[in-house]
């Protein structure tokens, strides 16, 4: 079952993300990234801005739950070329599922669309080439097996 956060709620998933991603940053790195190459060091990297964003966006008093992709964010894109639309869910690795419309933050799209704002055009690498996208809807929502996943990594 899916709710809308209200932002002290959202703010709390967040803090606990951050503390995923610190325990378990190591762990994502060393199994979907296993080589110690570019792509490895670029994920790390990206990681690292995707805590700080966090953080930053915690401490901010502009604070506004539908303004940026998070890991958890339901987003809305518009392919600008194509008059189409999708949805999809930004989630924890374990947590992807393609036909549920649930995408990892570490998979190609996932980290591109992660940490964009709303109405924000975007190009989206895609294996079918680069696709023009912009963001039209972001919303954050809990869903119970998430969080329950969320917590039980913290364990």
């Amino acid at each position: 079952m899916n709710r809308s956060l209200q932002p002290s709620e959202l703010k709390e998933q967040l803090i606990k993300q951050l503390i995923v991603l610190a325990e378990e940053k190591s762990r994502f790195l060393g199994t979907y990234f296993p080589r110690p190459d570019k792509e490895r060091a670029d994920m790390d990297q990206f990681l690292n801005l995707y805590t700080h964003n966090v953080e930053n966006y915690l401490a901010s008093k502009q604070f506004e739950t539908e303004s940026l992709v998070l890991i958890g964010s339901k987003i809305t894109i518009e392919y600008l070329d194509y008059q189409a639309s999708d949805t999809f869910t930004i989630v924890f690795p374990e947590e992807a599922d393609p036909d549920e419309n649930r995408i990892s933050f570490l998979s190609p799209v996932g980290r591109q669309l992660l940490l964009s704002k709303l109405n924000e055009t975007l190009a989206i690498a895609a294996p079918a080439g680069s696709m023009q996208v912009r963001i039209t809807n972001i919303e954050f929502e809990t869903d119970e097996k998430l969080a329950e996943d969320v917590v039980r990594n913290e364990s």
